[in-house]
Parts: structure tokens; sequence; C-alpha cells
């Protein structure tokens, strides 16, 4: 007997339009595809506290999440589960580094209930994120999910290059579009939280799509890939199939596509 589905969707850039909205197309298409049996999944770099409500709202109840680049996990009416993180010790290592190789950049710590901004981080850059506080330094002892690195430079793979060239195997780094270069605990990120999520739900077959940088481990471990024509030049050489743009409804073209083809996905 075929095993369960898993539909694993990125948020900025894939399944958000340009505007941050769930398209009404597209919030047509996720409930069908529940309809359908898929499980669906939305894997984001962003924090549970910065996903607004009107889209949780347009998003089936029945969605699983990932949060933080997949550091936490969500269940249906389940409170988040943390999979990875970075200790404070480890924190205060991988900035110290980062510092001394350059003391232009500056730093945020996303945590399970607050991002902490170290000054001089502008905060300006901070202004669409919730439950802030600013520090002088890092001195707390909670878990990390994330440091994101505010370069100046906008974070493509030459920047991400950067950063992981300084740290080595002590983190992932990545960036999920924007400014920052975001370092991930290691073995660590969506692709693993995917897989998390596949075992847990008795998954044999997983379809993934997304845009950014960190979506690129999570493309390659799926069974069927895809990309919105939006993405990253990176991103859409190692997509299988090439989806409109996340202006033109991606996330329903990729379901069309994934139950179109019947009984080839299961």
């Amino acid at each position: 007997m075929a095993g369960r589905r898993l539909l694993c969707l990125d948020l900025d850039g894939t399944l958000l339009d340009p505007a941050g909205t769930v398209a009404p197309g597209v919030a047509a298409a996720l409930r069908q595809a529940c309809a359908a049996g898929l499980a669906v999944a939305v894997l984001t770099a962003r924090p549970a506290r910065d996903v607004p409500a009107a889209v949780r709202a347009a998003i089936p109840a029945t969605t699983c999440w990932g949060y933080s680049n997949g550091a936490l996990v969500q269940l249906p009416g389940e409170a988040p589960v943390r999979l990875a993180g970075l200790a404070s010790d480890l924190v205060g290592d991988l900035v110290r580094d980062l510092s001394a190789h350059c003391p232009s950049w500056t730093y945020a710590l996303d945590l399970a209930d607050a991002t902490v901004l170290r000054d001089p981080f502008p905060p300006e850059a901070a202004v669409h994120w919730n439950d802030v506080r600013r520090v002088t330094t890092f001195t707390g002892r909670e878990t990390a999910s994330k440091i994101l690195v505010r370069t100046g430079e906008r974070a493509g793979p030459a920047e991400v290059a950067r950063v992981q060239r300084v740290l080595g195997d002590r983190a992932e780094v990545t960036a999920s579009g924007g400014r920052y270069v975001e370092v991930n605990p290691p073995h660590a990120g969506k692709a693993a939280a995917m897989c998390r999520l596949a075992r847990t739900l008795g998954a044999t077959f997983v379809a993934a799509a997304g845009d950014g940088l960190n979506d690129i481990p999570m493309l390659a471990a799926a069974d069927v890939s895809a990309a919105p024509a939006n993405a990253e030049p990176a991103v859409r050489a190692v997509a299988a199939h090439l989806l409109p743009g996340n202006d033109e409804d991606a996330v329903a073209a990729f379901v069309t596509l994934l139950l179109g083809a019947g009984a080839a996905v299961d």
C-alpha cells in the first residue's frame, strides 16, 4: 500500500505573493491538496511570532510548520518542538570570529520567544519583527535558532560562502533573501525538518517547493522538487520543475502538477 504524501512549501517568495499574502488561488489549491490526502507543511526562515495571523488564517489548520529554517517544528494542535539550536557558548564563539573577520558586521539572535539585536544592529532593519529586544552584548544562556548576520551586502551565494569559510563546520550558513546571512546549527535546516516530519507522518513520498538558498537542501532531498520563476538562479538549477512566479500562483500550479500526476507520485 502506498504511504502518505507530504508537500513541503517555503513561505516567503513561494507560498506568499509579492505583497506577503496568500492569494485566493493558492488558498484554494492548499484546501484541494488536503482534501486529496496530501499532508502539507510550511517550512520558513521566520520564527512563529513573525507569521501574520492573516497568513495563518488562509492556510489549512491541518498544516504542519517548521520555523527558523527548521530549527523548530509544529504539528497541528501541538506546541513547537525544537529540533536544533546553537548553544550560547557557541554563539559567542561564532560572533567573535565573524566580528574579527569584519568589524562592521552586525548581529541578531533568533530565540524561541524573541529576536535579540546586538548594538549597533540598525533598528530600522527589525521594524517588521515582533518581540524584539536590544542588548549591548549577547550574555543570555538561551539556545538560539539562528544568528542573523547583516553584512551590508545582499545576502547572495558569495556572502554566504564568505561567512561559511569563517565558521567552517561549526554551523550551516545560508540565506533566505534580503540582506541577512543566516547562521544555523550544524546538520540542521529545512531538509532535516522535512525528513523529520515525513517520518512522523509516515510519508513515503515528499514534494517540495522553494525559492531561496535556504531551500536548496530541501529541494535536493525531496522526491519531486519545484521552484517558482522568481527563485534564485542556484535554486532553479536544483529544482526538477520550474513553476510560474509567486505573483502567478506558483503553489497552485505545483498542486495541480502533483494531483494530475496521480499514481506517479504515490
